[in-house]
């Protein structure tokens, strides 16, 4: 999702109770598994928790202003004539400059009042642009926004429609109507139009990871990767599309891949604790828990308050045969982890 847009995607298929099961039943805290005895991994770890991080086109006033300005210009031509006098001195005649009725003076004013903070300014503008002409999908755009960060999303919607009725062609105008009804958590009407959206526009790569996203939590993980893996394509830089990647791919059960998409993530931006978080729950489930202590550890580093940080790293110790789990777990039940408490009463005796 950031919000520079990661929304919360869980890995669906990573450890939950702690314990090595065999036909003797579940084996001490703290003792080392054999190499032939099956690891419990009926649910989950517990997942990175924060929301998914995804750009937006246009994340600001001066962005869209820019985009604004530099797509047409502030004037049209009409067939009106009048004389003129040329430079050499001979009459001419020349196009009287009409003023663009999508692109009237108020529109540029509303976009900076914006720019500057004065949301409630900008919108007093963009509704006189609509005033002067109803059909001004411009003004009902750049209104939906100011309304979207006043957290007015039903109201933003109402012109969002409007826009998008006045000028269907817009990708943008289906974006983010799909975001306010994805936030909204309309997943369906979410897809219809991040799927409009990349359908106007072939590089949109946010549009295209949302698509992904919405796919994602429909469970069509195989084509939520096919999203990912195009919006990387067009921008490799996209540490989101990176991690999103990976969480659909473990969810399928492929973790080299996924550990590869999070790597990746992290490498773009090693502030993205969920990517550790989630690699570090792949490499458990690759029964590499030295790796994973490690990733959960530069969580820990980088969120100290992160309960869950600790209770997983707990849960890798207690896998390897680490006496350290208990001290995690108590960690973690000290910041509010209640399931801490319920490993801490089985296996921290």
């Amino acid at each position: 999702m950031q919000k520079n847009i990661l929304l919360t995607l869980v890995i669906s298929l990573v450890i939950a109770t702690i314990g090595f099961t065999s036909g003797n039943g579940r084996i001490k805290a703290n003792a080392a598994p054999a190499v032939d005895q099956p690891i419990n991994m009926a649910s989950l770890l517990v997942p990175d928790t924060s929301t998914k991080h995804v750009t937006m086109a246009d994340t600001n006033w001066k962005k869209a202003e820019e985009s604004f300005t530099n797509k047409a210009p502030a004037t049209k031509q009409d067939t009106t004539k009048k004389n003129v006098k040329n430079p050499l001195g001979k009459r001419t005649t020349m196009p009287i400059a009409k003023m663009d009725p999508f692109r009237p003076p108020q529109l540029t004013a509303g976009l900076k009042k914006a720019g500057n903070g004065d949301l409630q300014g900008a919108i007093i503008d963009f509704d006189t642009c609509i005033k002067k002409n109803y059909k001004n999908y411009n003004a009902y755009f750049f209104k939906a926004k100011a309304l979207i960060e006043l957290n007015k999303p039903t109201e933003a919607l109402t012109n969002l429609d409007l826009a998008i009725e006045y000028n269907p062609m817009h990708p943008m105008f289906y974006y983010y109507r799909g975001k306010v009804f994805f936030d909204q958590g309309n997943t369906d009407s979410a897809y219809k139009d991040f799927d409009k959206a990349v359908t106007l526009k072939k590089d949109f790569v946010d549009a295209l990871n949302y698509r992904g996203v919405t796919k994602e939590m429909k469970g069509k993980h195989t084509e939520a990767i096919e999203d990912y893996k195009a919006a990387i394509a067009i921008n490799p830089q996209f540490a989101t599309a990176y991690y999103n990647k990976g969480t659909s791919e473990a969810s399928l059960a492929l973790y080299i891949d996924a550990v590869a998409s999070f790597s990746k993530c992290v490498e773009l931006d090693s502030t993205k604790t969920m990517g550790y978080m989630n690699r570090g729950n792949c490499y458990v489930m690759l029964k590499k828990y030295t790796s994973a202590i490690a990733d959960y550890t530069k969580v820990i580093a980088l969120k100290p308050e992160s309960s869950d940080a600790y209770y997983n790293r707990g849960a890798a110790y207690q896998f390897a045969g680490d006496q350290n789990s208990c001290i995690d777990w108590r960690k973690a039940e000290s910041l509010g982890n209640k399931r801490a408490t319920d490993m801490i009463r089985e296996y921290c005796k």
